[in-house]
């Protein structure tokens, strides 16, 4: 992905030290965009990047499980009247082919509209992903829940609450940097989390 975006004028030193492909896919559109690239050559240059994006895509959806307690959880804050929206930077056709398949317990259906990278100009960090999906409801406070410091680093862009899901086993120095609102370990733990947080609020 460096050198394809390297070699439409990205910089070497803007890209070199990326680690990420969301990192690289962010600062290549926003240097475009500064430098006024036409919005059509923009775009091929986006699919063209998105190609290895999709290829390591698949490769890590072929060997994806559901977290555990994931559609107990669900199930619970549905049964409680919460509303839910997904984000990620999966794209249209992996989220729609994954969060429909029985062998996923076709988990979308829990979720009343989704955005993936494919609607979003910048992803996450990005808090633009964040920021469609809450186009979509009425407008008020959010908890945005993911496992990630990039979910972290766009919640708080957006204004949100951030409950950290530590599945990737953070070190406490990590968590500091990220600082979460709130760390669960399961998604089952989160409905008593929001009860004690609107017991706290009253």
């Amino acid at each position: 992905m460096k050198k394809i975006v390297i070699k439409h004028g990205v910089p070497t030193e803007k890209v070199v030290p990326l680690d990420r492909m969301a990192l690289i896919w962010n600062t290549t559109r926003r240097h475009l965009e500064e430098n006024n690239h036409p919005l059509d050559e923009i775009q091929l240059i986006m699919d063209e990047i998105n190609k290895p994006f999709m290829a390591e895509e698949r490769a890590d959806h072929e060997i994806s499980v559901l977290l555990p307690d994931t559609l107990n959880g669900l199930e619970s804050l549905k049964k409680l009247g919460y509303t839910m929206g997904l984000v990620t930077t999966a794209s249209r056709e992996s989220y729609d082919r994954i969060s429909r398949h029985r062998d996923y317990d076709c988990f979308g259906d829990y979720f009343k509209h989704s955005v993936t990278r494919d609607e979003c100009r910048f992803i996450k960090p990005d808090p633009e992903p964040i920021n469609r999906i809450l186009d979509m409801y009425p407008q008020g406070d959010f908890i945005y829940v993911g496992d990630s410091d990039h979910d972290g680093y766009a919640c708080k862009e957006a204004g949100g609450f951030f409950v950290l899901i530590n599945t990737r086993e953070y070190s406490e120095s990590t968590l500091r940097k990220l600082n979460p609102d709130a760390v669960i370990n399961k998604l089952t733990e989160l409905p008593e989390l929001l009860e004690d947080m609107c017991y706290n609020d009253s």
